[in-house]
């Protein structure tokens, strides 16, 4: 359940969960946010971010992060550890080149003080945005990889307490994005098949770490839309059957155009308003004696 607290006179900004497959429009639609007023500031973990290399850097921010940052050498190094190991060995092992894949901790630095790659910009810490901003992470898959990495490194026989911990930490930090930010938050998924446990049968909802986990994320946004793409066209959906769905800005109908105006003008409907995040002001250097 989001958080329903005011700060400034309006209510927190919309959490949006666009899921689907690939090449179905989910990272183009980050340019929708900009006709509804809202400057999105974008954290990428996989390259697709050039699909918006034509929008003015004033009007839309991004920053790249990796799904992994070592080198073949140390990749090299992985590969002859598990070369020279039984499955047995591999399972003892605590992790291998765990200190090198930092990437979940790039992204906590980023949301603690976000520097933007194009324009060299700071804008502080994303807590501290206001309605007239979206954080925008694209995707869940890449911050997927990056939470496991952060517990086991390049180990490729992972214990079912690694696996806990990596899905804890990965929910934590989603609970956080979607419940104690002021601004709106984006969230991208590629859609996955997943065992109902409950109902039975098959589900499709967002790929992430586990079956455990992936039923979870949809209960912490505001909306939960599936994007979809037949032929040249592309819309939004939110009464496909069999998918993990929930609008609260939405209308329940298939064919929606794949925009976040319609969300906004919904949430303004309900008592938002896009008020002005407080610039960061850097610290002026005394002067020397």
């Amino acid at each position: 359940m989001t958080q329903t607290k005011q700060r400034d006179g309006s209510i927190p900004g919309s959490k949006l969960l666009l899921l689907g497959g690939t090449g179905t429009g989910k990272t183009h639609a980050i340019r929708s946010w900009i006709k509804a007023g809202v400057t999105p500031f974008c954290i990428f973990t996989e390259p697709s971010h050039e699909v918006l290399g034509d929008i003015p850097a004033d009007k839309l921010h991004w920053h790249y992060i990796p799904a992994m940052k070592v080198s073949f050498g140390d990749m090299l190094d992985s590969a002859k550890k598990i070369n020279q190991s039984t499955y047995e060995m591999l399972a003892k092992m605590p992790s291998i080149n765990k200190e090198k894949y930092t990437e979940m901790i790039d992204v906590l630095t980023t949301c603690n003080a976000y520097r933007c790659d194009r324009t060299g910009e700071s804008f502080g810490a994303v807590d501290s945005w206001n309605t007239d901003r979206v954080l925008v992470l694209d995707s869940l898959s890449g911050l997927s990889i990056m939470a496991m990495n952060l517990v086991v490194g390049s180990k490729p026989v992972k214990a079912q307490g690694e696996w806990g911990v990596a899905m804890d930490n990965l929910e934590r930090f989603i609970y956080k994005l979607t419940t104690d930010l002021q601004c709106h938050f984006m969230l991208t998924a590629h859609a996955e098949r997943e065992i109902d446990e409950v109902a039975g049968g098959t589900n499709v909802t967002v790929s992430t770490l586990g079956r455990k986990l992936a039923p979870k994320l949809p209960r912490f946004f505001s909306d939960v839309v599936l994007a979809k793409r037949d032929g040249a066209d592309f819309t939004w959906s939110t009464a496909a059957t069999g998918v993990d769905l929930k609008t609260r800005n939405l209308k329940i109908a298939n064919g929606i155009t794949p925009s976040a105006e319609q969300i906004i003008d919904t949430w303004k409907s309900r008592g938002g308003v896009i008020l002005p995040t407080t610039p960061v002001v850097a610290a002026v250097p005394s002067a020397g004696r």
